[in-house]
């Protein structure tokens, strides 16, 4: 035992040492900071669309959900229950929730995007960019196609698609504001600018009927031809537009 001793150095016992109170605190300075109290909440708004949801919005649904957040321990900060409440809100697509390292609680969210409003009898609503319903929005109007009449949930798919050529098309989205079913199905288009009636007819082959129109407009605007003399633009045939005074 005693040769032990006389072959370490009293050098490596003071390294040693030193090694053990780094240590230490080290471990004292990490719990302090793992159990410190929030700083503060920062909502980020990702992708295009950041009108429906304000910050508000967003910060109303963590402290329902969780309560005075700032006041809480990060650790005991459940971030899925946060997380979930968010994606509760129909407006919004996607949410992360997750603690900074120097104790901020970050959400992220990602809203949806309206392609079109439907006015109905019974109620009204956004299409959002998958054909799904989401509610209207009481912070933020979008300008989308209004769409007048209820829809059948077959015939949703079919509107969403009808959609999504007139908002992919630049002529077509300023042109067309809106689109009007009848009882009977039958579809009528509004012009933003023409007073003429222009009859659809149904959904069938709406891509050629909707090219039909803009190679008709185009063609008359090139001519000079005087389309105010026009009260009715038929679009049911699709080899021909079928034009009426």
């Amino acid at each position: 035992m005693k040769k032990l001793l006389k072959k370490i150095k009293w050098s490596d016992l003071r390294i040693l040492m030193m090694l053990g109170v780094l240590l230490f605190l080290y471990s004292f300075s990490n719990d302090r900071s793992t159990h410190r109290n929030l700083k503060g909440v920062d909502i980020i708004f990702k992708g295009e669309e950041t009108h429906f949801v304000t910050s508000s919005d967003v910060k109303d649904i963590v402290t329902n959900k969780s309560g005075n957040i700032i006041a809480q321990d990060r650790t005991t900060v459940d971030l899925n229950t946060l997380e979930k409440g968010v994606l509760q809100n129909k407006l919004i697509k996607e949410a992360e929730v997750y603690v900074t390292i120097d104790g901020v609680l970050k959400v992220e969210v990602n809203q949806k995007k309206a392609i079109g409003r439907v006015v109905g009898e019974v109620e009204s609503y956004y299409l959002d960019e998958n054909g799904s319903r989401m509610p209207l929005s009481d912070n933020y109007a979008e300008r989308v196609v209004l769409v007048e009449g209820n829809i059948k949930n077959e015939a949703q798919g079919e509107l969403k698609r009808m959609l999504d050529v007139i908002n992919g098309d630049e002529f077509l989205k300023q042109e067309i504001t809106g689109i009007s079913i009848q009882p009977d199905e039958v579809i009528y288009l509004k012009s933003r600018v023409n007073k003429f009636q222009i009859l659809f007819g149904s959904f069938n082959e709406m891509e050629r009927k909707l090219m039909n129109y803009k190679a008709f407009m185009q063609y008359a605007m090139n001519e000079n031809i005087d389309i105010d003399s026009y009260k009715k633009i038929n679009l049911k045939f699709t080899q021909q537009v079928v034009c009426s005074k």
